[in-house]
């Protein structure tokens, strides 16, 4: 045979078995999307964890716990949580969350809880606690949407998983915090 026509064959073989693998990798990928389920996520309790004096204005600090089932056969990410809290049916607080590095990975057929903390403007927490003076509890909602990768090896991302849980957090866990030099009673 000729050289040319040698190379020529070789490179052409090179390329097909490529082309081969790429095109086997791909339909793994897609075959993965096409079977992927949403993991489910349910608000478990939110608790209130500290008071920040650094940041202004001073907060209040709520972490919020939500339990995160993955019912996938591997392991996905999450790698935000975006949205807002709204305490008392009326005020709102922004939610962004999100996890270091390429993201907090949940082991596949697991629940994991994901700590989110969210930081209350003490004016805020002063009124609720007024508000709520005659009854116990305070009611939040957690509204937003989770970013998600899907198995470490093709890092397949699907976004805007929506979020929508109710929850409650008492008036005391609230009112112990705030430094009593900040309560106006």
């Amino acid at each position: 045979m000729y050289p040319a026509l040698v190379l020529s064959l070789r490179h052409t073989c090179r390329t097909s078995r490529v082309l081969a693998h790429a095109f086997v990798l791909a339909c793994a990928a897609w075959a993965c999307t096409a079977c992927a389920k949403k993991p489910t996520m349910h608000l478990n309790h939110a608790e209130i964890s500290g008071f920040q004096v650094a940041t202004f204005p001073p907060s209040v600090v709520m972490t919020v716990v939500v339990d995160v089932f993955n019912p996938n056969g591997y392991d996905v990410a999450i790698r935000a949580m975006r949205g807002q809290v709204i305490m008392a049916d009326k005020y709102t607080i922004p939610l962004d969350y999100r996890p270091p590095g390429d993201g907090l990975w949940l082991p596949a057929g697991r629940t994991t809880q994901v700590s989110t903390p969210v930081a209350i403007p003490v004016n805020l927490a002063i009124a609720l606690v007024g508000e709520a003076f005659a009854s116990p509890t305070i009611s939040y909602r957690l509204v937003g949407k989770a970013d998600v990768t899907g198995t470490r090896s093709f890092q397949i991302e699907k976004d805007d998983y929506a979020l929508d849980e109710p929850g409650t957090v008492t008036r005391e866990q609230i009112q112990a915090i705030i430094p009593n030099t900040l309560r106006p009673y």
